[in-house]
């Protein structure tokens, strides 16, 4: 695993600690045995919901009030029954979170992301039964509803290359961004083709180093979630447009010789996740102003995996190695039905 790897999972358990701190102590022990086999990331997501969720308790359960959260025991969790966390699944529509400064945001939960914490909440109490510090898991009686299929978003073939076009060409750019686009075209384009060759993570390109790069195999290695190893295979065009970024980076960007990361930001350091989402905002902006709101980095990779599933015949196995992920479950999320496929068949039934 690379340094930057580790430097990050090094910061996210961090930030995931600070928060596992204001927790009881039971929650604390909850995490020592789980973070053995959970990457940062999904420990400090378990943590921030394990804290709302207490939070909650702390503002809306009488019987609690007077507590911290460090404060609340076993057995105030053991008074609990599925209505209290019915009452927190509502709370999650629509409820205040203080920001560093003391202002007040209002969070608003999709149907999926409440899904998650009924997951998380289940997970934790689940670990409290089998160890028998509480009686029972009212999570068990809740029914759970069944999620709406959502739209898979993406850029079909004519769309990909409008998008491809305005990355290459600067065309739709401000006059700001068109300045900017002198310097760094090469790299944008390196970039979106690695991601459309690829279908990684804005996180896993972000982490990527020189030395992961195998131009005689055609492939990145790259740390999947979890840390787990994978490789990655590009295309002769983003390999051409990954070498020919590569042939200019230093000449650009004026890195200090120790920095090992492919692409880079205007003082030579690594680029990061926020700057390489504003990008991809900012050409889909220039090339389909209508999309700005809905295409990420991540529907880059729905568009990726919606291209390999009509390539292959729809082997979503296949698909599911293409993209990393552990369960097939997580790739059945990309299967589109199309309006041209919907309309090809539609005197069929005649």
């Amino acid at each position: 695993m690379s340094d930057y790897k580790k430097v990050k999972n090094y910061e996210v358990r961090q930030k995931a600690n600070k928060i596992i701190e204001k927790l009881p102590d039971y929650v604390h022990d909850y995490f020592l045995e789980r973070e053995i086999r959970l990457s940062a990331m999904s420990i400090y997501s378990y943590a921030n919901q394990l804290q709302t969720f207490f939070n909650f308790l702390i503002e809306h359960n009488p019987a609690l009030s007077n507590k911290k959260a460090s404060e609340i025991s076993l057995d105030d969790l053991n008074m609990l029954n599925d209505r209290d966390v019915v009452e927190f699944m509502h709370y999650l529509r629509n409820y205040p979170e203080k920001r560093p400064d003391g202002t007040v945001r209002f969070v608003e939960c999709t149907p999926v992301t409440i899904q998650h914490y009924t997951v998380a909440l289940n997970t934790f109490w689940k670990y409290l039964v089998v160890r028998h510090m509480v009686d029972s898991n009212p999570i068990e009686l809740i029914t759970r509803a069944k999620l709406p299929k959502q739209e898979v978003i993406y850029l079909d073939k004519e769309r990909r290359d409008q998008f491809l076009d305005a990355v290459e060409s600067g065309d739709g750019l401000n006059d700001r961004q068109a300045k900017f686009h002198e310097k760094n075209g090469p790299r944008d384009l390196a970039i979106m083709n690695v991601f459309l060759s690829t279908g990684i993570r804005v996180s896993e390109l972000v982490g990527m180093d020189i030395n992961d790069i195998d131009f005689g195999k055609h492939s990145i290695n790259v740390f999947r979630k979890g840390g787990n190893f994978d490789r990655v295979f590009f295309s002769d065009k983003a390999e051409f447009y990954l070498k020919q970024y590569l042939d200019v980076r230093e000449e650009l960007y004026e890195p200090d010789e120790k920095e090992r990361a492919v692409f880079l930001n205007r003082s030579g350091k690594r680029i990061s996740v926020r700057s390489v989402q504003l990008m991809v905002k900012k050409y889909i902006n220039a090339s389909m102003p209508s999309e700005a709101e809905r295409i990420t980095p991540h529907k880059l990779r729905s568009t990726y995996a919606e291209t390999m599933l009509k390539a292959t015949g729809g082997d979503l196995e296949k698909v599911q190695k293409l993209l990393g992920h552990s369960s097939i479950t997580s790739t059945t999320h990309y299967v589109d039905s199309t309006e041209a496929e919907k309309a090809s068949v539609r005197n069929l039934s005649q």
